[in-house]
């Protein structure tokens, strides 16, 4: 479902905008709506990548052989 949104733009991105639907043949909106589900999947990607970073090295080893109660209350 599309919402109808009204947004203000300098005169520089309407051009820009403007320009870029001409060339590919779309509306100002279709352009709009790309560059957003462009810039969500960049940010998607980035908080994956750094998901993964965040659990390299998190379990040291096989995380099995740990007693957890000896190293949780010492």
């Amino acid at each position: 479902m599309l919402l109808r949104t009204q947004i203000m733009l300098e005169e520089s991105q309407h051009r820009f905008l403007t320009e870029v639907a001409r060339l590919k043949g779309i509306s100002l909106s279709e352009v709009i709506r790309q560059l957003i589900e462009e810039k969500q999947r960049e940010i998607s990607l980035a908080q994956a990548e750094g998901a993964v970073d965040m659990s390299k090295g998190a379990v040291a080893g096989d995380g099995g052989n740990v007693h957890h109660d000896e190293v949780l209350y010492k």
